[in-house]
This record gives C-alpha cells, sequence and structure tokens, in this order.
C-alpha cells in the first residue's frame, strides 16, 4: 500500500509531520490534519495558515478514515502527493 495515500502536505506549523485527510465520523465531513501536533484545517487549500488552524482536541469529534472514493467525490484526490 503506498503510503502517501492520503497525505497532501507538510505541516508549516510544526514541520514535523504530515497532513493527512481525516473524517469526522458525526457529520460526514472531510477535513485535514497534521499527524505530529494535530493541527487541523477544513481544506487542503489552508494547510499552513496559523489564523484558521485548530486542534482536534478543540471539538468533539470522532476521526475515521475516508476511502478513496469519498476524497474523490469531493475533489481533493488532486492534492494528495504521488508516489
Amino acid at each position: 500500500m503506498n503510503y502517501l495515500i492520503k497525505k497532501v502536505g507538510w505541516c508549516l506549523i510544526c514541520d514535523q509531520g504530515w497532513v493527512e485527510i481525516y473524517k469526522d465520523k458525526n457529520i460526514k465531513k472531510l477535513f485535514v490534519c497534521c499527524d505530529e501536533c494535530e493541527s487541523r484545517w477544513e481544506h487542503p487549500n489552508e494547510i499552513g495558515n496559523v489564523d484558521i488552524t485548530t486542534s482536534i482536541f478543540d471539538s468533539q469529534i470522532e476521526i475515521s478514515q475516508p476511502t478513496m472514493e469519498e476524497i474523490i467525490k469531493e475533489g481533493w484526490d488532486k492534492y494528495i502527493f504521488n508516489s
């Protein structure tokens, strides 16, 4: 399996982790989150924007892995790194 499958960027906040696509199980909405510092953005275009980042600990969300079909449907497949 390609380890870059859901990675869309390098975190510019902590400079230590990958930003990956996740899904909020409760509202079925995709978001991106750093796997190190857990900074979160609503869209891949927002990565690194300090003014609009939040922490996953700031809200009551249940995180799940989206399917590739969900990512494609949202149009976010164009942000995923190619191997």
